[in-house]
């Protein structure tokens, strides 16, 4: 025990907050004792894939933007699922002697069952039948052989598993992987035809299962009406068609956080003024725009902190009700991410209410119920990947005057709450990488700390 006391008989703050630590420790060890890890195989495999990849004049497939659309979705689903996506490599999917693109990924979570539902999430999503998912265990009945392919290209692969007679697999990292599940075995002569081509491979037990598609996945699908109005909405005002959004790794996050983090609140620059005048007037114009076509918006005063549990029951509830339930700026006054009174949100705007009658609104509560309006009915959850997609997809719909204001609303904040400096960590070369779930002072979502509620102007290239 800590000799360590206060005048007062109560414990040294120094060695209680030591002792919290230390708790907090223990506590996330045990998290991550509990959660179970696993690996994927999944690929984004669909009819057109076949001619984009004979189109495309990129080197590799993994460069190109159906791949990188195929990982974010992914991830996306994962995030929704509550699983955690710990790495990837780039694979070759091997299945009756063709190949196609996939992801080795693995994944940690608090059930198999997670994963389950987020492969057959997937495997929906992309037309596969199924998805192989599973996990190492010394008493599982299932086999995992792996093969030491050296510097076999993948059609000597092939070749050696059709001559040994095996339908499936998937090569990646200088090795073939082979999985035989006890309710379906390899014959002997199988194994040993392969072993022949390839050398012995080390044998690993487990659980493996091929998880059937489901159509879970449609929840998020978009809202098809909202979709058309927002695209007619920029073309009405001469805005460009939206592109695809680049791929943003954790490193983009990162230094978005970090430029948020270090500017300062500035509602007086004239670049900020200028970019939150438009951006006031546009999100108005929409606020009337879905008023017009049947969807109403209502301020959420019940018991709980936020009106929906998940964005599923946010996109049901608009797609089928036409009714959005925003959360008000006025709860939030009294938290970390409260709204400045200097703060160009703060301000009024004069909205249309469905009975045809005009109103004055504050900015920031119009913005809370069109941004998820518009943009997270393309599907986009509320955690940091549907978050991104989110700022992207309300990007289009905006001037280039507006951008700034709508970086710092959306993304800015969203960095700074999932890769902010409490959620980084140095690699061993002094570069900045997000923590992952067993690092040390690692915070679940609901935990993170809501980023400081300011606008500040940074560099173009950042929004």
């Amino acid at each position: 025990m800590c000799r360590d006391l206060d005048h007062g008989g109560r414990r040294c703050p120094k060695h209680t907050a030591e002792a919290r630590r230390r708790a907090r420790a223990s506590e996330r060890e045990k998290e991550a004792a509990n959660k179970i890890q696993a690996f994927i195989g999944a690929t984004p495999f669909r009819p057109e894939s076949v001619d984009l990849m004979r189109m495309s004049s990129r080197p590799s497939f993994y460069d190109t933007d159906e791949w990188i659309e195929f990982d974010e979705t992914l991830r996306a689903a994962a995030e929704r699922r509550g699983v955690e996506v710990v790495s990837t490599d780039e694979a070759k999917g091997v299945w009756m002697g063709d190949t196609e693109p996939a992801g080795a990924y693995v994944v940690r979570a608090d059930s198999f069952d997670a994963i389950k539902k987020w492969a057959g999430e997937v495997a929906g999503r992309y037309d596969q039948d199924s998805v192989m998912a599973g996990y190492y265990d010394p008493t599982g009945p299932d086999s995992v052989y792996s093969f030491d392919t050296g510097d076999r290209d993948t059609g000597e692969i092939v070749d050696a598993m059709r001559k040994a007679g095996i339908a499936g697999g998937r090569t990646y990292d200088g090795k073939l992987e082979v999985a035989e599940q006890a309710d379906h075995p390899l014959t002997p002569d199988t194994k040993r035809a392969l072993a022949i081509i390839l050398g012995e491979p080390t044998t690993a037990r487990g659980h493996v299962e091929f998880i059937e598609k489901t159509d879970s996945y449609l929840e998020h699908t978009p809202i098809k009406e909202i979709q058309s109005l927002r695209q007619n909405y920029a073309a009405d005002h001469g805005f460009p068609v939206r592109a695809r959004m680049p791929h943003l790794t954790a490193a983009d996050d990162i230094a978005a956080a970090r430029a948020y983090d270090a500017a300062p609140h500035d509602p007086t620059h004239p670049r900020v003024v200028r970019s939150y005048r438009y951006f006031r007037q546009h999100i108005a114009a929409q606020w009337d725009m879905l008023t017009a076509a049947g969807y109403r918006f209502e301020p959420w005063h019940g018991d709980q902190e936020q009106p929906y549990a998940n964005s599923a029951a946010m996109l049901a509830d608009l797609r089928t009700n036409k009714h959005l339930f925003y959360f008000r700026t006025e709860v939030s006054q009294g938290t970390e991410g409260a709204l400045p009174a200097d703060h160009p949100m703060a301000r009024e705007v004069t909205v249309t209410m469905p009975d045809g009658t005009t109103q004055p609104m504050i900015a920031n509560d119009v913005f809370r119920a069109v941004h998820d309006a518009i943009a997270h009915s393309e599907g986009h959850e509320f955690g940091p990947f549907g978050e991104k997609r989110a700022w992207w997809a309300h990007r289009s719909s905006l001037p280039h005057e507006a951008r700034l204001a709508l970086w710092n609303e959306t993304r800015a904040q969203n960095c700074w709450t999932n890769a902010g400096p409490h959620m980084t960590a140095l690699n061993d070369d002094g570069t900045a990488r997000l923590k992952q779930s067993d690092d040390d002072g690692w915070l679940p979502i609901s935990q993170r700390p809501y980023a400081e509620q300011k606008c500040v102007n940074v560099s173009p290239a950042l929004i």
